[in-house]
């Protein structure tokens, strides 16, 4: 799959709503409106998904940057997030898929093991973009941590 095959759908400005979960097995801690703006960047090699979303009345913002060869269907990601990150770059690998892509990273998470965190973006067979993110403890299963909905 070509990373690059999707430009064209994903590209633009498209805003939706964002809902923020703490514990996977409750409703969502918090649900507010959430924006981005994809660009092709880098003569078309990668995506940059930049997006601004609000926690109790403070802003918030994110950038996702990925690639592939366009060769294989291996994904290649680094993201950041006022909220989610330190003052880290996470950097991540995974897979292109037919709608989308996933990509998984880790971070610290002293004194016990690394846990992970993964990224699903996809294309929704109604035309919406949706965008997913887990928290994966360690010897675990993913917990839903993060969903956004976004439209035209």
């Amino acid at each position: 799959m070509k990373l690059s095959s999707l430009h064209p759908a994903l590209l633009g400005e498209w805003s939706g709503e964002k809902s923020l979960w703490f514990d996977p097995k409750a409703p969502p801690h918090a649900v507010c409106p959430c924006e981005v703006q994809i660009t092709s960047e880098a003569m078309g090699k990668f995506l940059a998904l930049r997006y601004r979303w609000s926690y109790e009345g403070q802003p918030q913002s994110g950038l996702l940057l990925v690639g592939n060869d366009n060769e294989r269907a291996l994904v290649s990601a680094a993201w950041v997030d006022s909220f989610h990150s330190s003052g880290s770059v996470m950097h991540c690998r995974g897979e292109a898929r037919a709608n989308g892509f996933l990509v998984l990273g880790s971070y610290a998470a002293p004194p016990g093991p690394d846990w992970g965190w993964d990224l699903v973006l996809q294309l929704l067979p109604a035309g919406g973009l949706e965008l997913l993110m887990h928290n994966i403890p360690p010897g675990g299963s993913p917990e839903l941590a993060v969903r956004i909905l976004w439209e035209r």
